[in-house]
């Protein structure tokens, strides 16, 4: 009897930590839910600095040519070049933690408001993307972005 008592016993604060670890991927998963959006608010204000300040100092483009200082001034120039440019969050796909502290965001996303060299509308653009998190001092920074047009 004591035996089954110990087994149910360590079943039960098994399973506490099981729950407690859950509750902090949730909370996790919120809380870069929140840093996207404040990223995403940044770009439809066309805030490069802003953007910024949610990113890692490390940060980098999906192929690697724009780092830290370098991806601010690519989209101060951006929002120059596009003065009407939005990007829509259309679906999220998942996140997935890759260890406690990184997690990739998926989604997929469209950006309008665009136009070419010479000022005419561009058709409105789907895309995949991808967004890379670290964790630190507690809280979720953008490490690294990848995005792929969707052709229909």
């Amino acid at each position: 009897m004591k035996n089954v008592i110990v087994f149910f016993l360590g079943i039960a604060i098994l399973s506490i930590g099981a729950c407690a670890k859950k509750i902090d991927i949730e909370e996790d998963e919120v809380a870069i839910r929140k840093v996207l959006e404040q990223i995403n608010a940044a770009f439809q204000n066309h805030d490069a600095e802003g953007m910024a300040a949610l990113w890692d100092q490390s940060v980098e483009s999906w192929n690697g040519s724009r780092k830290g200082a370098a991806q601010v001034k690519y989209y101060a120039d951006l929002f120059n070049l596009q003065p009407s440019i939005k990007s829509n969050h259309l679906e999220e796909i998942g996140i997935i933690f890759v260890t406690p502290d990184v997690a990739i965001y998926k989604a997929l996303m469209d950006n309008t408001g665009l136009v070419d060299k010479e000022g005419k509308p561009r058709p409105q653009v789907k895309w995949l993307g991808a967004w890379v998190f670290n964790k630190k001092n507690g809280k979720w920074l953008n490490a690294a972005f990848f995005s792929r047009p969707i052709e229909e």
